[in-house]
């Protein structure tokens, strides 16, 4: 087994003098600080000798007070090994520049947009640096900065205001605020870039070709964001892709709440996931605190994870089948009696059926209710049953299998390559899981597969999400065997200051590699956190694949990702 220590060795044979500082956290944990001219090199290097084919994200830091920024990199592998490697890259505030990684990693293009526009770090040679979850008014501001100004007026509550343009549409003016006009922040000029309907347009190049509007609005978007299609004829030439119609700023928000109340927001990240992102946020701070929860609240977090897991592809497959027609609409309505069961289960124990903020640092926070196991076997029973009878009956209607067999294909290099996470990948071929690859809470103990398919294309999609649904439930019958008596919370008295230090924790949510990267400053506040969400990881390979298919096509590829646009609008 590959460990950290072996791959900071090999790095710094290979580089000598490139990393500057270095922490081994772990056997599977390698954190670094590359010299800032040598990192793409070290990046091949570990790509191409160290099998860290996985470009899981970035995240900027701002170190106001040291006048300096930061991007952290974050590189793993698809199952090669198990080492996650964090690469940091350090630069002066003033005018901040760092080399892009989109030369050696495809999908870092829209992590390394979102730096630049939150924080204004340039990433030198990066090939279309312009605006992706902003406003234009706010292009420019950089607003994760520590610095930033531009919060709404304390008396009033704006900061948007709207009015009528010459067009007849409305636009909304940001006018600034006391704090920014004391302060002096206000924007003179901000960055030149094409707008995202010039860019469109500079793609038209007969007039047999068209812009084709598939959102905001629209049956097959899972919340707003903009997909338009430059079609010519019935065929797709080329796809474009708007997302930050309903941007929350929750990592912003989070670094002005306490620690506890953090976990409120991760509700809010993506409702169908809400557990996920409880566990995914109070493990990070249980590494921050170096405190482990007690082995009867780690199996009522795996049990309601796997609950929620189930609820998810319920609801995210039903909705979708609808648009489809034919017999699958059906299965829908079937679906959501299923689904609401499943939510019956969890809210017995929550008191809540979509937002619970149940999860806590060093364990939850209520037992499982008297009754609750019996309950859960006779539901777990009647949802594997019906399940099969999905299975059984997608497998025999052609209309399914015509819209969907060979429909948006994505190979196991393409897969990789574009960094999809959860059932679009596994459908390709890799079996790549957070429960196997970085495992939490009592996984390790427990008997399951990974689900995967080989196809990569829409139905397998679906198959994988039904199949998982059944080795969800084979997970809860281990747990709810399992289940020993006991505390539910650490006895260790849980500090409202976390320790100042940094740690990043994974999880598999319902649609894949849900990740938190945090930093304390040993205040009662987060410095940073930052979410790395399975979604945004998918929504930018989801042009490249419409390119070439039918329009009636687009609705069965776009729909099969089950996206989870909250998420991607954090």
């Amino acid at each position: 087994m590959t460990t950290a220590n072996e791959v900071l060795s090999a790095m710094q044979t290979a580089f000598p003098g490139a990393i500057l500082e270095s922490r081994i956290e772990s056997e599977r944990r390698l954190w670094a600080i590359i010299d800032y001219t040598q990192i793409v090199e070290v990046c091949k290097f570990m790509h191409d000798k160290l099998n860290f084919d996985h470009y899981s994200g970035c995240a900027g830091v701002d170190w106001v007070t040291k006048n300096e920024m930061e991007v952290v990199e974050f590189l793993a592998s698809h199952g090669t090994h198990q080492v996650v490697a964090f690469l940091k890259v350090k630069t002066q505030r003033d005018n901040p520049s760092v080399k892009s990684l989109t030369g050696l990693y495809w999908n870092a293009n829209w992590y390394e947009r979102e730096t630049w526009e939150m924080y204004g770090i340039n990433f030198e040679n990066h090939p279309e640096l312009f605006p992706l979850l902003l406003p234009d008014e706010l292009v420019g501001s950089w607003p994760w900065r520590k610095d930033f100004k531009g919060y709404p007026d304390v008396t009033t509550g704006q900061r948007a205001v709207e009015r009528l343009n010459p067009s007849g549409h409305t636009e909304y003016i940001f006018s600034p605020t006391p704090a920014e006009i004391e302060a002096q922040t206000i924007i003179q000029e901000r960055p030149k870039y094409p707008t995202f309907k010039e860019r469109e347009e500079s793609e038209l190049k007969s007039d047999s070709e068209m812009i084709m509007h598939m959102g905001p609005q629209h049956a097959i978007v899972p919340g707003p964001f903009l997909l338009d299609v430059l079609v010519e004829g019935e065929r797709v030439k080329k796809a474009f892709l708007d997302v930050g119609y309903i941007h929350k700023g929750i990592e912003k928000i989070m670094e002005n709440r306490t620690w506890l109340q953090g976990i409120t927001y991760t509700d809010r990240l993506c409702y169908l996931a809400s557990l996920s992102n409880n566990e995914c946020y109070c493990g990070v701070v249980e590494r921050l605190l170096g405190i482990t929860p007690p082995e009867r609240a780690q199996y009522i977090r795996v049990i309601l994870e796997e609950l929620s897991r189930i609820q998810s592809h319920l609801l995210g497959t039903g909705e979708f089948l609808t648009l489809l027609g034919s017999a699958t609409y059906s299965p829908f309505l079937y679906m959501i009696i299923d689904r609401e069961d499943i939510l019956a289960l969890i809210e017995s124990v929550t008191g809540a059926r979509i937002t619970h903020t149940f999860v806590r640092f060093g364990g939850v926070r209520n037992d499982l209710p008297e009754g609750f196991i019996d309950k859960c076997r006779s539901v777990l029973k009647k949802v594997e049953s019906r399940t099969n009878e999905y299975i059984a009956l997608f497998d025999q209607d052609p209309i399914y299998h015509l819209r969907m067999d060979n429909v948006g294909i994505i190979t196991t290099e393409d897969a990789k390559l574009m960094g999809v996470a959860g059932p679009p990948l596994r459908a390709s071929g890799v079996p790549y899981d957070m429960r196997k690859e970085d495992p939490i809470l009592v996984y390790p103990d427990l008997d399951f597969k990974v689900i995967s398919r080989t196809k990569g294309d829409a139905s397998a999609r679906i198959e994988v999400r039904l199949d998982e649904i059944l080795e969800s439930l084979r997970i809860i019958e281990q747990c709810l065997d399992r289940i020993p008596a006991g505390p539910i919370r650490t006895e260790e008295k849980i500090p409202k200051k976390v320790p100042a230090g940094e740690a990043y924790y994974r999880v598999e949510d319902p649609r894949g590699e849900m990740g938190i990267y945090a930093i304390s400053d040993g205040t009662d506040k987060p410095y940073r956190v930052k979410v790395r969400g399975p979604v945004y990881a998918y929504f930018q390979a989801l042009p490249p694949l419409l390119e070439g298919v039918y329009i009636a096509d687009v609705v069965a590829i776009a729909g099969s990702m089950d996206a989870c646009t909250a998420e991607v609008d954090r």
